[in-house]
């Protein structure tokens, strides 16, 4: 068992790895792009100034090489006569004088076994008195003397050519060169290269972060479109399209989406003012809706009626008439939408109110009450207004009812408008019409749900026949909620009529 928690416990060598590569993979696509472009312009670079510095050794070693070989060739055939007379003085005078150039360093004629003549300056053979060498092995061979007062050493070769006369070898010349100063040519050569290579990086990796930030600037700028229509902001700024390739081409597309976006919103905006802003948001989003038909759902439906509309009405202008209707029923959708409630349809003074569909909603019967509570504050505040001006008040009676009913579509492809249907929502219209101004009515199986027991304040009312039930309904008046639930209730109706003042100041 310890032994399994131990492996647990152990980290993955695969995390280090894991973690490196995602924060690789969050490197901005301009650094991304930088580093590739750079690394590309580095080894071409670098493969460039390698050849051609190859190039340059080889050509200067060509050179070296032939100069060597010529001077050897002259002196050669400069001490035939003397090394075949065996004349000493004048083979060391002709030394002497060839070592005086400042390009040769040193000079050595053998016999045809190796033998010295004469020597003259610097010689391999002095250099490396151990070495038994054949004459021929010192051509072309590099080496050091030895560092001089001033502490420099020489770069030399040297370069071995035979004395011939008549096919038969006389001997040997070994020439030295001093190649000092092509080495430092060689040198000079790969520094101009390595500066201009330099140079060259460094206008490259100038011009490469130029253009990474230049390609990479329309993603930036399609990131931040995205992020805004993300946040649900449709009408960003759009686009500048500067491009015609595949880059101009998805900007133009991102412009057509947001518009569309944009198109979309305002629909469901319009949508929200003619349903609830949940149930157009349903429609907008979701295919099923537009269909025929519904589902049984357990919902609860309120009735909110003005009573004595014909006689409130009567003598007044349509228009203020209107005026008054859409003054209250503002108040009734604000009330409705928090608390989670949709409006189901406006029949003429009366609104028609459904909870907990077309979303479901565990508590939509307390909702539906604490909903048409809300609404008596906000219509006694309202009525209070109206009384300032000298207007009558307008009251309103409550019908409150849950069950099983049928929510869709109904009506016709070509026109149809989303409602629920059935039993549970023919009582809550009666319920609406038995109930006096200012009550709030439902049944007694109404306050058993589970969310109203312990959170509403009831009282009996009586027992009542309604039109289209065949039996007496026992009925209850809602007076409010219990102590615990109040101060959030009337907190919320304080906002709701705040929020009403500041809309039509």
């Amino acid at each position: 068992m310890t032994r399994s928690r131990d492996n647990e416990a152990a980290p993955s060598p695969d995390e280090p790895r894991a973690g490196l590569l995602a924060r690789l993979e969050r490197i901005p696509i301009a650094y991304k792009l930088s580093l590739v472009i750079s690394a590309l312009i580095v080894g071409c670079i670098g493969l460039l100034a390698f050849l051609i510095v190859q190039h340059q050794h080889q050509l200067l070693q060509v050179q070296l090489d032939n100069l060597g070989n010529t001077l050897a060739s002259q002196v050669a055939r400069s001490t035939l006569e003397p090394l075949l007379a065996e004349d000493r003085l004048a083979l060391e005078v002709l030394a002497n004088n060839i070592v005086s150039d400042s390009q040769v360093k040193g000079l050595a004629i053998l016999r045809p076994d190796g033998r010295l003549v004469v020597k003259a300056g610097l010689t391999p053979m002095d250099a490396f008195p151990d070495r038994k060498a054949d004459p021929r092995d010192w051509q072309g061979f590099a080496w050091q003397a030895a560092p001089d007062t001033a502490g420099r050493k020489l770069d030399l070769v040297s370069y071995s050519q035979p004395v011939v006369v008549k096919n038969v070898i006389a001997g040997y010349v070994v020439l030295t060169i001093n190649r000092t100063n092509w080495n430092r040519a060689i040198h000079m050569a790969r520094v101009n290269i390595v500066v201009a290579g330099g140079i060259a990086l460094l206008i490259g990796l100038v011009l490469t972060v130029y253009l990474s930030r230049r390609l990479s600037q329309p993603i930036h700028e399609l990131l931040d479109v995205s992020r805004a229509l993300h946040a649900g902001n449709y009408r960003p700024r759009p686009l500048a399209i500067r491009r015609r390739d595949e880059l101009g081409t998805l900007m133009q597309t991102m412009n057509r989406f947001a518009e569309h976006l944009e198109h979309k919103d305002r629909i469901e905006e319009t949508l929200a003012r003619y349903l609830s802003p949940t149930l157009a948001s349903e429609i907008v989003n979701s295919e099923h809706r537009m269909k025929l038909g519904g589902e049984r759902v357990q919902a609860t439906v309120l009735f909110a009626d003005i009573v004595g509309f014909t006689r409130l009405s009567e003598g007044m202008d349509p228009e203020a008439v209107a005026n008054m209707l859409n003054r209250y029923f503002s108040h009734i959708a604000r009330a409705c939408q928090r608390n989670h409630g949709i409006v189901d349809k406006y029949i003429g003074d009366c609104a028609m109110l459904v909870f907990g569909v077309p979303r479901h909603e565990e508590a939509h019967a307390f909702n539906a009450v604490c909903c048409a509570l809300s609404i008596q504050a906000l219509v006694e505040r309202e009525n209070a207004h109206r009384a300032r001006s000298g207007q009558p008040p307008v009251r309103f009676r409550i019908g409150i009812n849950s069950g099983t009913m049928l929510a869709g579509n109904i009506g016709a492809m070509e026109r149809m408008e989303f409602t629920v249907l059935g039993e549970a929502v023919n009582l809550a219209s009666r319920l609406s019409s038995a109930s006096a101004a200012g009550e709030i009515l439902v049944t007694e199986d109404f306050l058993q749900r589970p969310d109203i027991q312990g959170r509403v304040r009831a009282r009996p009312h009586a027992s009542v026949r309604l039109r289209g039930f065949s039996r007496p309904v026992n009925t209850w008046v809602i007076e409010g909620l219990q102590p615990d639930f109040v101060g959030v209730l009337e907190e919320r109706t304080e906002r709701l009529w705040w929020q009403s003042l500041k809309r039509t100041a």
